[in-house]
Parts: structure tokens; C-alpha cells; sequence
């Protein structure tokens, strides 16, 4: 939602997806296939955001840091690398049996 740092949101992204919606999917295969991901996209900024119900607005503690993506095709592409290894892990037997917590269909308290 918030605008990268070209000005660019994630709205204007999916309006503009049928015309280069096939361009960045090859990008993010391209960076994932090649186990690459692109300098630019690392930097961030980390806003501080005043925490609802705080009292003293002058310590640090009544704020908490919300990160703005440099860019916005990161949150994406950090996105499908963290379902990959997910995948890659699940399927490849790197989980223990008894790993429930963030696996899909499974949750803490089946434990």
C-alpha cells in the first residue's frame, strides 16, 4: 500500500498487469532459477509508527518500526522464495515428522 521508493504502489502494478505481467514473472523466475536476488531490492526503510493506546509519545517504546520495501516487486519475490523453500523442504524430507508449526494443513496444537 505504501509507495516504493519511485512512488510506485502495488495498485498501479495490478492495473498494469496485463500488459507486463508476463515480463516480470520471467524476471522472478529468472531470480529464482539463477538464486539471485537483486541488490535493489534489499534496501528498505523502517518507519516508526506510533503504537495505538501509548501514553508517552516521546519514548521509543510507544513506537513500532513498519518496514517500506525500497521496491515494490520485493514483498513478491520474497514471497514466492519462501514458498519454494517450503516446497523444496516439504517434499525433499528436510522436516522433522513432528515440525507442526508453519506447515500448511498443520498447526501447534495437533502436536
Amino acid at each position: 500500500k505504501a509507495p516504493d521508493s519511485h512512488g510506485l504502489q502495488m495498485g498501479y502494478v495490478q492495473r498494469a498487469w496485463p500488459v507486463i505481467g508476463d515480463r516480470v514473472r520471467q524476471v522472478l523466475k529468472a531470480s529464482i532459477r539463477l538464486g539471485l536476488y537483486p541488490t535493489h531490492l534489499r534496501s528498505s526503510n523502517a518507519i516508526p509508527t506510533y503504537k495505538a493506546g501509548k501514553k508517552d509519545r516521546t519514548s521509543p517504546k510507544s513506537y513500532r518500526p513498519v518496514e517500506q520495501h525500497a521496491e515494490v516487486l520485493a514483498k513478491p519475490l520474497e514471497r514466492l522464495m519462501a514458498n519454494r523453500i517450503s516446497f523444496e523442504a516439504e517434499t525433499l524430507g528436510f522436516l522433522h515428522q513432528d515440525q507442526f508449526g508453519g506447515q500448511p494443513g498443520r498447526s501447534t496444537q495437533q502436536a
